[in-house]
């Protein structure tokens, strides 16, 4: 980025002479000048992307007044994730950690991984389930993630046959160098389940996106699969 110095001002006085104050004027015009052409020629980095941006969260009378307890349910493996506001309907693979200690991601666009080292969904902890946002092929399973609303419902069917519900209450921009692992991975006390994907502004020099988008959601209702 061009860093322009201010130029220094001339106070012009009345007892110069006319021609001065010409060379004073046309001076100072070739500089303004000149500051324009850099501005216009000299490239310019993208917009930085803000550490966290709240994109929708539940208002606080509401957060307030939900259910605070629903019987915690048994570890059983998800096998299929439903989000109706945004069209998704797709199974559930599972994601452990790579050799760097970070966690994998699904090997397609299509599906969607759950973190095995965390809660299942209905389990009194975080589940997370991770998705992708694009490829170079389109858009991936959560290339809509970032525009549920608060409120919206997000169903996963676990292997043993039980269905759980879970309520948006956030979403969230982090940027990738202040991603909240703790709040995102941690137990917290609550039966959460967590959607993460990429988003933000897309670095073309390193081919990846500069934020996650993180779904905040708690559980609402258990049922079982109607046979």
């Amino acid at each position: 980025m061009a860093v322009l110095h201010p130029v220094a001002t001339h106070v012009v006085r009345e007892r110069h002479s006319y021609r001065q104050l010409t060379w004073w004027l046309i001076a100072a015009t070739a500089l303004i000048v000149s500051a324009v052409s850099l501005v216009g020629l000299w490239p310019t980095s993208a917009p930085s992307t803000p550490n966290v941006v709240v994109l929708a969260t539940t208002p606080a009378k509401v957060t307030a007044h939900r259910a605070t307890t629903i019987p915690a349910l048994s570890r059983s493996r998800p096998v299929r994730l439903t989000i109706p506001a945004i069209q998704v309907a797709t199974s559930v693979t599972k994601l452990g950690l790579q050799a760097n200690h970070q966690v994998m991601v699904p090997t397609n666009t299509t599906t969607v991984g759950w973190y095995i080292d965390g809660a299942a969904p209905g389990q009194v902890g975080s589940a997370v389930i991770l998705g992708h946002v694009d490829s170079y092929l389109g858009p991936g399973v959560f290339f809509d993630l970032k525009n549920l609303k608060a409120g919206d419902r997000i169903n996963v069917v676990l292997a043993d046959g039980a269905v759980t519900s879970f309520a948006v209450t956030r979403v969230v921009e982090y940027s990738k160098t202040s991603f909240p692992d703790k709040l995102v991975y941690g137990s917290n006390g609550t039966q959460s389940l967590q959607l993460v994907t990429c988003g933000g502004t897309f670095d073309h020099a390193t081919g990846h996106y500069e934020s996650n988008i993180v779904v905040y959601s708690h559980l609402v209702s258990t049922s079982s699969v109607k046979s």
